[in-house]
């Protein structure tokens, strides 16, 4: 389990989500983009709940090892849904383009 420092707060999570956390504000960060995250997370009573971060440029986050008596905390769906989202926010790659670009209407050249 991890728990994760963000603004004057902590979140206790599992490590995989933890870590795509942590590298999606990085993506953000990256593309100085933000979003709203509603994170699985163990609440302070022990139960597996959800916390809504803001995450962006501004978004400073701390990862760390965390000791945890129960079962490790795994969102599949999560972690792939935010996996996605980084993959996304990437570099893109130019299509190929097999004919000219002379008969495309609004082609902004300056732009290509």
């Amino acid at each position: 389990m991890k728990r994760i420092h963000y603004a004057s707060g902590s979140l206790l999570t599992g490590d995989d989500i933890a870590d795509v956390l942590v590298r999606f504000a990085a993506a953000l960060a990256h593309n100085n983009d933000s979003t709203e995250v509603r994170a699985p997370a163990i609440e302070e009573s022990g139960r597996t709940g959800e916390v809504l971060m803001l995450l962006g440029p501004a978004s400073q986050i701390m990862a760390e090892d965390e000791p945890f008596a129960g079962e490790e905390l795994r969102d599949g769906p999560f972690v792939d849904d935010l996996e996605a989202r980084i993959a996304a926010l990437g570099p893109q790659r130019a299509g190929y383009v097999q004919h000219g670009t002379e008969e495309l209407p609004d082609v902004d050249f300056d732009l290509l």
